[in-house]
């Protein structure tokens, strides 16, 4: 139902702004914006990292606008010199009608009526080819299959992590013909270029951490399940300080995620960073990732950190949505019970364990044919400086 009201909102909105298409547009004006809805990560993800570089090397050439759910916490982008809206507001949807480039990292494109005058660039937001997007799962209606080929035809540039996701999702579950950047996701460069102490360490000084502290991050992806999933946050601990070591349990939830949704944390020492707006802050400071089918098992790779699959729920998951690359090809050691991961995080001790998980990272980004360059927000900089100068 969701589709076809967006569907019914994107012929209308087309009708709306008709004489709005008088106003120029201009040829300066750079907008950034990212998921809708998102109010505590609105300054994120790839649109966020290119928006710093091109700062970096456009200085005050080029104007900034974001488009975003909070405006309110967004000062500092307003001292910087950039303009701030709000989603679907007035003047947001006159920015995104007139700015000569639009970055964006999923959000407007399958209906927002974009000028062929625009330069819309798609960064979207999850790396490597994993979970098959809504049209793939057998659950796409043929609204949303609208939307997916309005929004093939709606963007003049899609940013690629990897080729199994250019030939599986972009050019397959999308369509797109457009072109392709190959240079990798502008919100890992840090990460591949192993440049993460100042983005630990902002993390760590947020919640108060001490250096002699090591951070477990739980990042589960989001999923309405049959069965509940319960995630016993003090036997992790107890299993990782087993050397003597100290440990701090960070949760991070989906944000669709909801507490009758089936997922839950239970444990003595949790710090909930659901809320912090840097996703790539937090795995800088984590020494160990556990998650499930996210696709955050992509960017935390280039850290070559060990990482764990708790999945209960695997087969009903995979026979319900389904992944691009088979599930079992993941470089990383999968559970169905909390005594199975404790017993493979026991593994980490082992220094023959970790150099085999690196080995089989290594293999896994060579197989789906990374594109990770280390430089993607420099070249999406350099593109957009190129386009605004015509």
């Amino acid at each position: 139902m969701r589709a076809y009201f967006k569907v019914l909102y994107s012929v209308l909105l087309r009708l709306a702004v008709l004489p709005f298409y008088l106003i120029p547009v201009k040829k300066d004006v750079v907008l950034f914006t990212g998921l809708t809805g998102a109010g505590n990560t609105d300054y994120s993800c790839n649109p966020k990292y290119i928006y710093r570089q091109l700062k970096r090397q456009a200085g005050d050439r080029l104007r900034c606008v974001w488009v975003v759910s909070a405006p309110g916490r967004c000062g500092f982008l307003r001292r910087q010199g950039a303009k701030v809206y709000r989603h679907f507001s007035i003047p947001g949807m006159l920015a995104l009608l007139t700015a000569r480039v639009v970055v964006t990292n999923g959000s407007y494109v399958p209906w927002f009526p974009f000028r062929r005058t625009q330069y819309v660039i798609n960064t979207w937001h999850g790396g490597g080819a994993y979970k098959k997007v809504e049209v793939e799962t057998g659950k796409g209606s043929p609204a949303t299959r609208y939307l997916q080929r309005f929004a093939a035809d709606n963007m003049n540039l899609f940013l690629a992590s990897c080729r199994a996701q250019e030939k599986k999702m972009i050019r397959g579950s999308y369509g797109y013909g457009g072109e392709v950047l190959r240079v990798g996701t502008p919100r890992n460069d840090l990460l591949v270029r192993k440049r993460t102490s100042k983005m630990a360490m902002r993390a760590r000084k947020h919640y108060g951490i001490l250096d002699d502290a090591k951070i477990v991050l739980y990042a589960p992806t989001y999923r309405k399940l049959a069965e509940p999933v319960a995630v016993d946050a003090d036997a992790i601990l107890q299993a990782l300080e087993a050397d003597g070591s100290k440990w701090v349990f960070f949760n991070r939830f989906h944000r669709y995620q909801q507490s009758d949704m089936g997922l839950s944390v239970s444990g003595e020492r949790i710090v909930d960073v659901s809320d912090y707006p840097d996703m790539q802050e937090l795995l800088a400071a984590s020494s160990v990732l556990i998650t499930d089918f996210s696709s955050v098992v992509w960017d935390y790779g280039f850290l070559e950190r060990p990482a764990f699959l708790f999945v209960p729920d695997e087969r009903e998951y995979l026979s319900e949505n389904g992944f691009y690359t088979p599930f079992e090809e993941l470089p990383y050691q999968r559970s169905s019970s909390i005594q199975e991961l404790v017993g493979q995080l026991l593994t980490l001790r082992d220094a023959d364990v970790r150099k085999d998980m690196v080995r089989r990272i290594h293999a896994h980004q060579k197989k789906l044919g990374s594109y990770e360059t280390g430089h993607a927000a420099k070249t999406v900089a350099d593109r957009i400086a190129l386009i605004c100068g015509k």
